[in-house]
């Protein structure tokens, strides 16, 4: 009988370290034990922090900001439905960051899987992302104090931080606040992870597809920002 050369399982706890400090090894393990739920509960829960300690007022003064910068008009009483804004702003979040990522993962399985022809199955695509998530999840719960002294919930740490001021142009100063540096380091290690599903795909054109998707996704949620 041939011994099994399948690495061992981490537990979650080290897949939620490896994912930050040896992602290779990571996903060289969840190649032949592609385990999701773990991480995008982690994920999830680490989403739900980022936004559960914001007070009330924050949410409405912020809404109040979103609906006066697209022209609609405040409603009166609106301070109100402070209660309902804010818990349908920390339950929405975790319930579409789930949706998203099996749809993400299906977009990911599509590109690389099918038009490209790698090996890869979609469970172990969605093993992927539910792991590199974590960073960007991670970094949303990090950027807590900012959000609260600023009163800006949406509040990220993305490449308009940096280069913003140099433009005068409203549409790409919003493409570039969509481009989350979390979200980029996340899109990194999920390019590691797709060469260790298929060990033929090389990092360098892995990290190209997922940069032209993120970059993708900013120009086209440009396009309806204020």
């Amino acid at each position: 009988m041939e011994e099994s050369t399948a690495k061992p399982l981490p537990s979650l706890p080290q897949r939620v370290i490896q994912v930050f400090f040896s992602p290779g090894e990571l996903f060289t393990a969840l190649r032949d034990k592609p385990v999701w739920f773990g991480a995008l509960a982690v994920a999830a829960i680490l989403l739900f922090l980022s936004t559960v300690f914001i007070p009330t007022d924050v949410w409405i003064e912020f809404s109040r900001a979103q609906m006066i910068e697209s022209g609609r008009e405040v409603p009166a009483g609106f301070e109100s439905s402070g209660a309902i804004i804010r818990i349908v702003s920390v339950i929405v979040g975790p319930i579409a960051f789930f949706v998203m990522a099996f749809v993400i993962s299906g977009i990911i399985t599509l590109v690389f899987s099918i038009l490209l022809g790698d090996e890869g199955r979609y469970v172990q695509y969605l093993s992927v992302m539910a792991h590199a998530s974590i960073i960007s999840s991670l970094g949303a719960l990090l950027l807590l104090p900012l959000k609260l002294s600023q009163g800006d919930p949406s509040l990220t740490l993305n490449v308009g931080t940096f280069f913003g001021f140099f433009l005068e142009e409203a549409y790409l100063y919003r493409v570039l606040k969509m481009i989350d540096l979390f979200g980029l380091w996340s899109f990194a290690v999920m390019a590691v992870g797709v060469t260790k599903i298929d060990p033929r795909r090389g990092f360098g054109s892995a990290l190209a597809v997922f940069m032209i998707f993120a970059v993708g996704m900013a120009l086209l949620f440009g396009l309806f920002g204020g």
